[in-house]
């Protein structure tokens, strides 16, 4: 019975400790779409088990802050010919790395 209650012990405890370290990658624009020289309001805190951010701006984009935050801002340079822009955010913890794709609808 001792066995079986410590088998059971160990099993729930390997369980949560491997919960924590498993990275689940999210981002929320503050609106659904934007006008060229906006500024388009990033936020991941919506990402779990992350110890790390960077966030990196495609074509068209220009960050404000430093990109290792887990809020970021963003400007809308002019760019002819594109409805959209895309913004990559890598999260990370000591045990693994995300990456998500987000892109923002140019009006």
């Amino acid at each position: 019975m001792k066995s079986l209650i410590f088998a059971s012990l160990v099993t729930l405890i390997l369980l949560c400790s491997c919960r924590k370290d498993k990275i689940e990658a999210c981002a929320t624009f503050d609106r659904a779409g934007y006008l060229v020289a906006d500024t388009i309001y990033l936020d991941a805190t919506c990402s779990e088990n992350v110890e790390d951010y960077l966030w990196t701006p495609k074509e068209g984009l220009t960050m404000l802050g430093n990109g290792k935050s887990s809020k970021e801002r963003f400007v809308i340079l002019p760019l002819s010919g594109t409805l959209s822009r895309t913004i990559e955010l890598k999260v990370s913890n000591s045990k693994s790395i995300r990456t998500i794709t987000k892109s923002a609808l140019i009006l």
